[in-house]
């Protein structure tokens, strides 16, 4: 093969040509993507734009930017997409914070405002995290819902092995874990129950239960103990702690005026 004499194109000092050498009118140049069964507007989407930043930007904050680099997943979202090879539609859960949003072509995104709200209904998964105390500050819960939304939008038939697999990218600094595990843990077929035939997460009496008179696991009377502990705690720091705290804090303000 002789060699190249002639300067490629972007080698020339030569001006660029005018036009391209391809017919570029059938080609799309905004990205088309739906977000909760709506089309949005994309002229504002470069290059660079994530798609967190593009959702917020639509006035859709339940997302929320915590670590910026993929590790907390508060900013967790739904894509939904059709797979020609199988024919069926395929749900993933992303890192908004580092999926750029042009990727998002011809999807949907599916984000906590999108599968209910106190406004309309709650989601069974929210319903959930509500009833086992799953969130306190708040800041992680929308992308530990979708996680979770997305397993069983994919499977509904899920066991409580796979789900504790698939909830390690969500950190939560608050709850310590527990409450939302066992919201989820309440979601799979493989729940455990009470002897009243109720899951124990979400069970309107367990903080009542006598469960220890009846013959069931370890794992089951320590849960029943710890929500017996925590129905005690407020009563506890009410009468016991309460009046040395104030004490404690008079003190304080009498030593600073001095």
């Amino acid at each position: 093969m002789a060699p190249r004499t002639q300067p490629l194109a972007y080698e020339s000092d030569a001006a660029p040509p005018t036009s391209l050498p391809i017919d570029t009118t059938a080609y799309r140049t905004t990205p088309f993507i739906y977000v909760n069964g709506k089309i949005i507007d994309t002229g504002a989407i470069t290059p660079t734009t994530t798609l967190l930043a593009f959702l917020r930007a639509n006035h859709l904050t339940g997302t929320k930017l915590g670590c910026a680099e993929g590790g907390c997943g508060a900013c967790t979202v739904m894509i939904s997409k059709h797979d020609p090879a199988t024919a069926t539609t395929v749900h993933r859960a992303v890192n908004a914070c580092l999926f750029p949003a042009a990727a998002a072509d011809y999807s949907h995104v599916t984000t906590v405002e999108g599968i209910g709200s106190v406004d309309t209904e709650l989601n069974p998964i929210q319903s959930r995290m509500v009833a086992a105390h799953g969130s306190q500050c708040g800041f992680c819960t929308p992308g530990i819902v979708m996680s979770m939304y997305t397993l069983f939008r994919s499977n509904p038939s899920l066991s409580t092995s796979e789900v504790e697999e698939h909830m390690d990218g969500n950190l939560c600094r608050c709850t310590g874990y527990r409450p939302i595990w066992d919201a989820a843990k309440s979601l799979c077929d493989d729940a455990r129950t009470g002897p009243c035939g109720n899951s124990c997460a979400t069970c309107p009496s367990k903080h009542d239960c006598e469960i220890e008179n009846v013959h069931t696991s370890s794992e089951h009377k320590v849960s029943s103990h710890r929500a017996r502990i925590i129905s005690c705690t407020n009563h506890i720091v009410h009468e016991s702690y309460r009046a040395r705290i104030i004490s404690c804090m008079n003190h304080i303000l009498l030593f600073s005026m001095r």
